[in-house]
């Protein structure tokens, strides 16, 4: 459609040849930068970790060309003037140390209408100051063969910014996570015999599940769930199921509690045996808070995490005992603590946590934060990662079907906790 109108635009202001002496062409032919013609303007943000980056595009031609011929880029200065002016920004040129072209000159052949790729390759990135942005405004400025320039679609800009948020996260929409370490001896040590607990996640759900259904963060079925929904409860409010010989369901049903589709929220549960005291956290607020004990047969039990033999009761990631109970959205920092951390903690660490390998008390924690791949690594000094399975799956008996996580990896999650 853009391309269409910009032709249209052209014929529209007439034909005579003195009519361009600007280097725009009315008729059947004209160069542009294809990304520019799609959207003027590419977003380069990164988490603060990353070092380089590359993006691509082409030069392209309405019509093919009639031999071969040679195109011109430029780093355009004025463009980035009247990209200023045009937005009321003060934005800065990227220094020319944190970028290189593959070509400045990129060919077309006769017969053809795409040029070679052209790769820009960020660089150095991780010395950017954090969250300020920059603009790399690319150009067209000519061809070879004196052809004409297609107007709006001969600039490219790019606005690159490291940024302190999390820009990565993984799609559980299909699929889920298993934790192949907790099914050893060393892995059933770290979480279980716990006397507390804290579980903790940032998600975005793109849809929540019926009413009568559950959209699972994590945990484990009948014993220790974090979740969303359930029969008898709104579809969009965090609950969690209790087990043991006393088991229950915490908090009461209440809509006015109930998280919105489309939106990023860090959610927390913290539970202490001793004081009996099960909490539910919002963005660090305090949501719920109530009292919840775990009895056994035998007495006080402790939450174990890990479960003795292969078996749909075990520990996930957006997925509780049966298909039909998966996370229907975006993920990100998963964690699990050997204590109930406090309402300041929370708050405090929502996005990240300071020396992990000092935290014997972290138990597991998934960044979610590899944008490839089916494995999450465990960033805790226990070294449990996560493996995609496919949401088909009926874990009983076993079965164990991988799957194929997907990644989104131009997400900017708010960082309310800076905010306030």
């Amino acid at each position: 459609m853009l391309l269409a109108a910009g032709i249209i635009g052209l014929l529209a202001t007439g034909c005579k040849s003195d009519d361009y002496d600007d280097g725009s062409t009315p008729l059947d032919n004209a160069a542009y930068i294809d990304a520019a013609e799609v959207a003027p303007e590419t977003r380069v943000t990164f988490k603060k970790t990353v070092e380089t980056l590359d993006r691509t595009f082409a030069v392209k031609l309405i019509s093919p060309a009639p031999a071969d011929m040679a195109t011109t880029l430029a780093v355009d200065a004025a463009a980035l003037a009247s990209y200023n002016r045009r937005h009321e920004t003060n934005y800065t040129i990227l220094p020319e140390k944190y970028y290189e072209l593959s070509t400045m000159n990129p060919a077309i052949s006769a017969g053809k209408s795409v040029s070679e790729t052209v790769t820009i390759h960020f660089k150095g990135l991780d010395e950017l100051e954090i969250d300020q942005t920059h603009l790399l405004p690319i150009s067209l400025t000519g061809t070879s063969s004196g052809l004409g320039l297609l107007r709006g679609s001969e600039t490219l800009y790019y606005l690159v910014r490291r940024s302190s948020a999390i820009t990565t996260a993984a799609d559980l929409t299909g699929s889920y996570m298993w934790i192949p370490g907790f099914e050893t001896d060393e892995g059933r040590q770290v979480v279980n015999g716990l006397t507390a607990l804290t579980f903790e996640a940032i998600v975005n759900i793109n849809e929540f599940a019926s009413d009568s259904e559950i959209s699972t963060i994590m945990g484990v079925e009948q014993h220790c769930l974090l979740r969303l929904g359930d029969a008898g409860f709104p579809r969009q409010q965090l609950q969690t199921q209790i087990g043991g010989k006393s088991g229950s369901k915490f908090p009461e049903a209440n809509a006015s509690k109930a998280l919105q589709a489309g939106e990023w929220y860090h959610v927390a549960m913290t539970w202490d045996l001793q004081t009996t005291e099960l909490k539910f956290y919002v963005n660090g607020q305090l949501q719920s808070s109530g009292n919840a004990t775990y009895t056994t047969e035998e007495g006080a039990g402790t939450i174990d995490l890990a479960m003795p033999s292969p078996t749909a009761y075990r520990f996930f990631i957006g997925y509780s005992y049966a298909p039909g109970r998966l996370l229907n959205g975006l993920i990100s920092q998963v964690r699990i603590w050997s204590v109930a951390r406090s309402q300041e903690d929370i708050f405090r660490d929502m996005y990240d946590v300071d020396a992990p390998e000092t935290k014997p008390e972290l138990r597991a924690w998934w960044k979610f934060d590899e944008g490839t791949g089916n494995t999450v690594k465990d960033w805790s000094q226990y070294g449990n990662d996560a493996v995609c399975l496919t949401g088909t799956n009926n874990f009983e008996g076993g079965e164990r079907i991988e799957g194929t996580l997907k990644w989104n990896n131009s997400i900017e999650i708010p960082q309310l906790n800076q905010e306030q």
